[in-house]
């Protein structure tokens, strides 16, 4: 079975055009870069790219291009720094947005076989080292701007800035160990959990095979990223990219204006994004051309029909609708095909996954989780006739904003750190751009008269987190042993217990 999934795989690949007019000679290159570079890892990707195509690009960033040979090269140089630092390391932190450093970092971990934890880029301060400590972390290398206000006992701070230059090279220990690589997930405890990405490669063989069969991906294709790489879909899209030696382009700060262009100037074929970047490319120029354009890749939050609808109309049958979890990884995939005849799809079951329905929690098993073990995905959802797998909403609290998983619990706690706040709680309302936004429920302390709510919220949340609509009331609906009845937020309030800041403020911070 193993062999054939590997000769299935490899077709796969020689069906995008990776292995060329000279499969042994790829081949042989992956050899060769397994050879240089250790364990398979993204390090080892890069490897194999460059030493095929070293002057291809690799990345383009906020600074401009970067070729393969380059990527390597950068990668190397901050292995050096990260073989010698004040006191060796193995558990490395990334907090970092969208940039050559960062993938350069994180490719240079891979090469030293170190364990790696993507840090979400919208944690306060007080989370980061929450993390750290759960995590054991030892050293964080971060933005310089997202630093600032980071105190971190017993833990190595380097701001991205210490990494810039060339350093010199210096022979490094081929190691035998790959390390691991995990990303964070908030769940509805509020805590945040880390999923390593480890995984039995010859278990994920049949899904990535299917994608390979499925998506219209080819070697070297323009691929525009415009999620987070500490996301898991973002961090999938890199992996692929390096695997097909595609040029990848990423920002900081995307706007829809800047993806626009980009989509236009450079030719993309392969955009990934969430429902909310959808939602704002089509409100974007009419009439403009993408001829190149062969995927839209969908992911991360619930695709509504209507936005599906409205997608496949303005660009053609290109849209697909991945669906899956940090904890189980790939599940399903909708094509254009599912998603004309049935819009509110997240389509058919990907090879190598299975799944059951139970209590209506869509329950899944693969690659990614253990042996012979269900995982609750906290997902509701049904298989129609046609094999198709439909969802309907979640088993918990957990919010998903704008592709993001958001636990209520922590835009709560960070709410009420404003000192004429007494104590607060948000629950999900639907929102067309972000697919979930933010209802903040308030009580202020004793006499308190904020001068500018939306304005202080605007400063402590990004603009995905901040509240649509606000409700100050007298106080929380609360149970005999104390615990928050969140349901009862979202019925009816009389006028006499609570007053209402209309959305106008909350819309301008959110969509400004």
């Amino acid at each position: 079975m193993i062999l054939g999934d590997m000769r299935a795989a490899v077709s796969a690949l020689s069906g995008t055009g990776l292995l060329g007019t000279r499969p042994v000679w790829a081949l042989a290159q992956l050899g060769a870069a397994l050879a240089q570079a250790g364990p398979p890892s993204l390090y080892t990707l890069a490897v194999w790219a460059a030493r095929r195509q070293p002057g291809a690009l690799a990345l383009i960033d906020d600074d401009g291009p970067t070729t393969y040979r380059q990527l390597v090269a950068r990668a190397d140089a901050i292995a050096a720094h990260l073989a010698s630092p004040p006191k060796r390391v193995q558990r490395v932190g990334l907090l970092c947005r969208n940039h050559l450093t960062f993938v350069a970092t994180l490719l240079a971990c891979g090469r030293l076989g170190l364990d790696v934890v993507l840090l979400n880029t919208t944690f306060g301060p007080e989370e980061v080292a929450a993390v750290c400590t759960s995590e054991r972390l030892e050293l964080v290398i971060s933005d310089d701007a997202l630093a600032e206000g980071l105190s971190l006992n017993s833990v190595i701070l380097w701001p991205v800035s210490s990494l810039a230059g060339s350093a010199k090279q210096v022979s490094i220990r081929r190691h035998s160990s790959r390390g691991s690589l995990s990303i964070l997930t908030s769940g509805s405890t509020g805590t945040p959990k880390t999923v390593q990405r480890r995984a039995n490669p010859a278990a994920l063989l049949p899904t990535l095979t299917a994608l390979l069969g499925q998506l219209p991906l080819r070697a070297g294709a323009p691929t525009l990223l415009t999620l987070p790489l500490f996301h898991g879909h973002g961090l999938a899209t890199l992996c692929v990219s390096l695997l097909l030696g595609a040029p990848l382009h990423v920002s900081a700060r995307g706007t829809p204006e800047a993806y626009w262009r980009c989509l236009a100037q450079h030719n993309i074929e392969v955009l990934v994004l969430v429902p909310t970047i959808l939602h704002r490319l089509l409100k974007g120029p009419e009439g403009v051309a993408l001829p190149a354009l062969q995927a839209i890749i969908c992911g991360s939050a619930p695709l509504p029909e209507a936005l599906a609808d409205q997608a496949l109309k303005t660009f053609g049958p290109v849209l697909y609708n991945l669906y899956g979890s940090s904890e189980a990884g790939l599940i399903s995939l909708a094509t254009p095909l599912h998603l004309l005849a049935a819009p509110g799809t997240v389509g058919r079951v990907l090879p190598g996954v299975a799944v059951q329905i139970r209590a209506g929690e869509v329950r899944v098993r693969s690659g990614l989780t253990p042996a012979r073990e269900w995982f609750g995905t906290g997902d509701l959802g049904t298989l129609g006739a046609a094999g198709l797998l439909f969802l309907a909403g979640r088993t918990d609290d957990l919010l998903i904003c704008g592709g993001e998983n958001v636990s209520p619990e922590q835009i709560e706690a960070r709410i009420a750190r404003l000192p004429y706040i007494s104590e607060c709680a948000v629950v999900g309302v639907p929102d067309a751009e972000y697919g979930q936004g933010l209802h903040a429920f308030i009580v202020l302390k004793p006499e308190a008269a904020p001068a500018d709510l939306q304005r202080d919220l605007a400063r402590l949340l990004p603009r995905t987190l901040r509240p649509r609509r606000i409700t100050l009331l007298a106080a929380l609906p609360r149970n005999a042993v104390g615990k928050l009845m969140r349901g009862r937020l979202q019925q009816p309030v009389s006028g006499a217990e609570s007053r209402k800041l209309l959305a106008d403020g909350a819309e301008r911070a959110i969509q400004g």
